[in-house]
């Protein structure tokens, strides 16, 4: 009796196990951020390494500017203008599915930009006068997100991605938040 409880619990667990979902074919995922593409026409791109069915590991790559920031930036509306930004992160699958599944992600950033900001100075007689000084700047920071992700046809993934961060060491020029937003489609293999 024993050994036959023991072979339909054996049984059983590879059923179960069987059901289990199986890690989706490819470890390698590109990505283009929809939302800056079609906001400020600049392609954002992310790599992405599958390690196992829990853990991924990647780099984001975004490109800033257009020409609303830069008329801010020129007009005196902002004192930063943000050029770029790479992130390398790391994710932690939060779901048991590997189709449709949400996320966390701890990311590091290595931004840089231009910084403007109204200096005074002496002329050679001596007269003070103000100025608007540009200068560039550049700093390391790191965040937190949360997001979203589908695969359609275990291939092409959509990925919603929101989160924050900040910058630790040229904050009296970088900006203060860093903000990890985004809306993209891309494709595994």
């Amino acid at each position: 009796m024993k050994k036959l409880l023991f072979l339909a619990l054996c049984a059983f667990g590879v059923a179960h196990a069987q059901e289990e979902e199986k890690m989706l074919d490819g470890r390698h995922e590109v990505r283009v951020d929809l939302l800056s593409l079609a906001l400020k026409s600049e392609p954002n791109l992310t790599y992405e390494y599958f390690i196992d069915q829990d853990w991924s590991v990647g780099v984001f790559a975004g490109f800033s500017g257009g020409s609303k920031l830069e008329d801010d930036f020129d007009a005196g509306n902002r004192n930063n203008l943000p050029k770029y930004e790479v992130n390398p992160f790391v994710r932690y699958n939060l779901s048991k599915s590997q189709k449709s599944f949400y996320f966390a992600e701890a990311f590091l950033s290595a931004n840089g930009g231009e910084f403007r900001e109204t200096v005074r100075e002496v002329d050679e007689n001596g007269n003070g006068f103000y100025t608007n000084a540009k200068s560039n700047y550049s700093d390391f920071g790191a965040g937190g997100a949360l997001g979203y992700k589908l695969y359609i046809k275990e291939q092409f993934a959509i990925e919603l991605t929101v989160g924050f961060g900040a910058n630790f060491f040229n904050t009296d020029k970088s900006p203060d938040v860093l903000s990890r937003v985004g809306l993209s489609a891309g494709y595994r293999f």
